[in-house]
């Protein structure tokens, strides 16, 4: 039933992203690079932020998950934020911006499944909540300015 519901490549989670980023980092300038890690790294100071997309009526949903390290996270704050490179990110800014982040990538996730869904609230975390193995459906690991960014999905049931 999953499958059904959630049809989404490698290809597209990148275009989405390149699309966000686009709009909301790096003004189209930048280039995220995937394929560059076999295999990706551990994160030492990860950060992951996520939403999830519920179809009630089916009892299924679909976690988008974007991970990096802390220090990834700050750069993207205070590009998204507009801050100085030398200003410090509080953990409120980069909960709004990280998070934002991962909103904004889920919300077109979101458009790609096959029945209406609700976008949940984006969560920031150290880690996003363990899940099965089974339940893992696509991933891509991408490069934006050397720190390594990981989008993937899960599916809820």
């Amino acid at each position: 039933m999953i499958a059904h519901l959630v049809a989404v490549a490698r290809e597209q989670i990148l275009t989405i992203t390149e699309d966000v980023f686009a709009a909301m980092i790096d003004g189209g300038g930048e280039v995220l690079v995937s394929e560059r890690f076999e295999p990706v790294p551990a994160p030492v100071e990860p950060l992951s932020a996520w939403v999830d997309m519920t179809v009630a009526e089916l009892g299924l949903g679909v976690r988008t998950i974007v991970r990096t390290e802390r220090p990834a996270a700050d750069e993207l704050t205070r590009a998204l934020l507009m801050m100085d490179a030398s200003e410090p990110v509080g953990q409120e800014d980069l909960a709004d911006a990280f998070g934002e982040l991962a909103n904004v990538v889920g919300g077109n996730v979101k458009s790609l499944l096959s029945a209406p869904a609700v976008l949940s609230l984006p969560t920031v975390a150290q880690s996003a909540p363990e899940l099965p193995e089974q339940q893992f459906l696509q991933d891509i690991a991408l490069d934006w300015r050397g720190h390594v960014l990981v989008v993937s999905l899960w599916s809820l049931v």
